[in-house]
């Protein structure tokens, strides 16, 4: 048994390993390098501008608030000098009702005037001391005077507190009345909806445990949010993250570090920060650094092994190989220790055997041609089209739209050189086969045109040309028709024609149409018959009907005796039989066999009429069915593939054994657009979906759907949305 030698082994084995490892390690080390830098900064940038979505929510109401508070300051209805008047009093709670209602983290509205023993609020009127007997539940009103004046008419500029005594440290915003000289004479308190700012930042942490903090000017917090169990932040801890500065940092509290994001607002002063342990924090980053590590590892491993085994492989094929040619060359001999020395003598022989073998084909092109020829005037076009290589290998294009066939005795020479024909030959091309067994030859002409004219002036100079190789050419010629598959049509037509003109001794040319012309047929006219079997197939029951009225007319007309009109009849209901029976609808004929009973020309044909109608509208619902299910699998399998980069109309129309340009027309017909331009719908659809419902990268997203150059897909992302991909992201994100 033939040994591959060690050393090309070796080679082998090292050149694929070399060829693998060596990009792959670079390749792979750039890759992680990037990933864990990308994904810690995606970490970072997630928090801060979850924290800036919170900034831009708060100023806006705060900007809000401000604004409210100022239309009520100005509100003449609400000025303490109306208000005090109890025609008014109404009208300023109705007043201050509507202020509420147009914000919608206001739960109501307080109104109070110095030195006026009543406030007003959205809710209605009442007293100071039933007021803070409400909110106090302390019965010393003295004290709850005391409150009253500190917290509430001694505020000096607008803010929101939670230290509000009066209003249990729930979130509210105070804003000062007061006159042109500066001196307040009542204030505004309106009480917040503390859920608005707890679910604004409920979902800022995502996947981590930490805290959220929400710290006005005054470093009081406003709002706090925690779901990490272990923390055990205080007062004095908070006031060292709100002294930190907007962007990332770490702090050490309790011996435990924590990674704060802080942004801060230059509008309002407040602060935002979120407080993760460190470690916690990056995480996934040291996850994923594993994880990477780990998959780099595995894949270097089983590639090298796939490396090594591969290579080993390669010998396979190779000795398979000089095993095969030892077999088949009993001259083949092992040279050199270089097995490839060995198989290029072997392909040299092998090539030398092809040049003999080309040379007996060559003395075969002649039957093989007519061959070819034989199965268009046969009519075998399945056979014609799997030969369609054969056919262009002897230059047998019929590149012409229209074809006619001649049939010329030959008695005593052979007439397939036609050398001669070159000056009568102008814009026909003519294709000549012998029939042995017939003693004719037969002339394919293929032409451009289907004109009576200029065939007759081709016939002329053709039978002229015929005559001088051959004084008792006998020549039958068959009508043109369109499409090399009616050749067999004209061949038949031909041949029946030469059978004519050879019956009446008659040289030169007999045209099948002058047949047809001459006299009328003893038999049914065979145009009808074969128009009647096609509009069936096609399921056109107009044509159809058309036609059996031609043949029931053509048999009234003709007045055959009695037992050759019933074979006519017969050949008529034969012909339609046939024609279901070939589309598979035999199980049509039981509707048709109670027809043969009928005697009357007449009521048969009507009788024919209505099942055509009927049989019509089975075979256009067959075809719609198709059609339908084509498309449904077309745009199903568009559906589930137009994330694969190398989705193309070639592959699909491969896939479902169509042509390109039908397809493209037929996907233009359903979506008024083209192919390009509907996958790429798909896959924009997909993208803004995935950025607004997930944190890939866009890169990543961009490739998964299926585009290789991102650069190029932005610019088209552009185009079409009027954003770039991370601009829409910020926009629509859901997560």
């Amino acid at each position: 048994m033939f040994k591959v030698p060690s050393k090309l082994q070796l080679k082998y084995v090292l050149s694929y390993m070399l060829i693998f490892l060596v990009p792959f390690s670079t390749m792979a080390f750039i890759f992680y390098q990037n990933s864990v830098s990308s994904l810690r900064g995606e970490i970072e940038l997630s928090n801060i501008n979850n924290l800036n979505n919170i900034k831009t929510i708060t100023d806006s109401r705060l900007k809000e608030l401000a604004k409210t508070a100022q239309l009520i300051s100005f509100n003449p209805k609400l000025s303490s000098y109306m208000i005090k008047k109890s025609e008014f009093q109404s009208e300023a709670i109705k007043q201050l009702e509507k202020y509420k209602e147009n914000s919608s983290i206001i739960t109501d509205i307080n109104l109070f005037f110095q030195n006026q023993n009543m406030i007003y609020s959205s809710k209605g009127l009442m007293s100071s001391d039933i007021f803070l007997r409400n909110q106090t539940g302390v019965p010393n009103i003295s004290l709850s005077q005391e409150l009253l004046t500190n917290e509430i008419m001694k505020i000096d500029s607008p803010h929101v507190s939670t230290n509000v005594k009066l209003f249990s440290h729930h979130p509210v915003f105070l804003y000062p009345l007061s006159s042109g000289s500066g001196n307040p004479y009542g204030s505004l308190v309106f009480e917040l909806d503390e859920t608005f700012f707890q679910e604004m930042i409920r979902n800022t942490l995502g996947s981590f445990e930490g805290n959220v903090f929400i710290l006005n000017q005054n470093h009081e917090v406003i709002v706090t949010y925690s779901n990490n169990k272990d923390s055990s932040l205080k007062s004095a801890d908070i006031l060292k993250i709100t002294n930190n500065k907007s962007g990332i940092s770490e702090i050490k509290i309790n011996n435990v570090n924590y990674s704060i994001s802080t942004v801060k607002s230059e509008t309002s002063s407040w602060s935002f920060a979120t407080v993760i342990p460190t470690k916690q924090f990056f995480s996934k980053v040291s996850k994923f650094k594993t994880f990477i590590f780990l998959v780099i590892a595995f894949i270097v491993f089983v590639t090298s092994i796939i490396s090594i085994y591969i290579s080993l492989r390669q010998y396979h094929p190779i000795k398979n190989l000089i095993e095969f040619v030892k077999g088949k060359d009993t001259a083949y001999q092992l040279t050199s220790k270089n097995e490839f020395d060995s198989l290029q003598k072997s392909i040299e022989n092998m090539y030398t055997n092809h040049e003999n073998l080309h040379e007996r084909f060559a003395k075969q092109e002649p039957l093989l041609r007519d061959q070819c020829l034989m199965m268009l005037l046969q009519g075998q076009m399945k056979a014609a089209e799997h030969a369609r290589d054969l056919f262009e290998s002897f230059q047998l294009h019929f590149e012409n739209p229209y074809s006619f066939v001649m049939v010329a005795s030959c008695p005593t020479s052979q007439l397939s050189d036609l050398s001669g024909l070159s000056q009568i030959l102008s814009d026909i091309n003519v294709y000549e086969v012998e029939l042995i067994n017939d003693n004719v030859m037969a002339y394919i002409a293929n032409c451009e045109t289907d004109q009576l004219v200029a065939k007759q002036q081709f016939l002329e100079r053709f039978e002229k040309w015929l005559l001088e190789h051959e004084a008792t050419a006998i020549i039958g010629v068959g009508e043109t028709y369109k499409g090399k598959e009616q050749i067999n049509r004209s061949f038949i037509e031909a041949s029946a024609a030469h059978e004519r003109g050879k019956g009446n001794k008659k040289c030169g040319i007999t045209s099948f149409i002058e047949i047809k012309e001459s006299h009328e047929s003893l038999w049914l006219p065979n145009e009808h018959l074969l128009k009647l079997s096609h509009s069936y197939k096609q399921g056109n029951a107009k044509i159809a009907k058309e036609s059996i009225t031609c043949l029931f007319t053509w048999l009234k007309q003709n007045h055959s005796s009695i037992l050759l009109s019933k074979h006519m009849k017969y050949d008529i209901m034969n012909t339609i039989m046939k024609t279901i029976t070939d589309m598979n609808l035999s199980y049509y004929l039981e509707k048709f066999y109670y027809l043969t009973e009928i005697d009357s020309l007449e009521q048969l044909e009507e009788k024919l009429a209505l099942f055509t109608d009927d049989i019509c509208q089975v075979i256009n619902r067959n075809k719609e069915t198709q059609k339908n299910e084509l498309q449904s699998n077309i745009f199903k399998y568009i559906a589930d593939h137009f994330d694969q980069y190398d989705l193309s109309l070639e592959k699909l129309a491969g896939e479902f054994n169509l042509s390109t340009s039908y397809l493209s027309r037929f996907i233009k017909e359903e979506t008024s657009i083209t192919f390009s331009q509907y996958v790429w719908e798909l896959r924009l659809n997909e993208v803004k979906n995935q950025l607004a419902q997930t944190k890939l990268p866009v890169k990543e997203i961009i490739s998964e759907v299926g585009y290789i150059d991102v650069p190029n897909f932005t610019r088209k992302f552009k185009s079409a949305v009027g954003i770039t991909p991370g601009e829409y992201r910020k926009l629509n994100s859901q997560v």
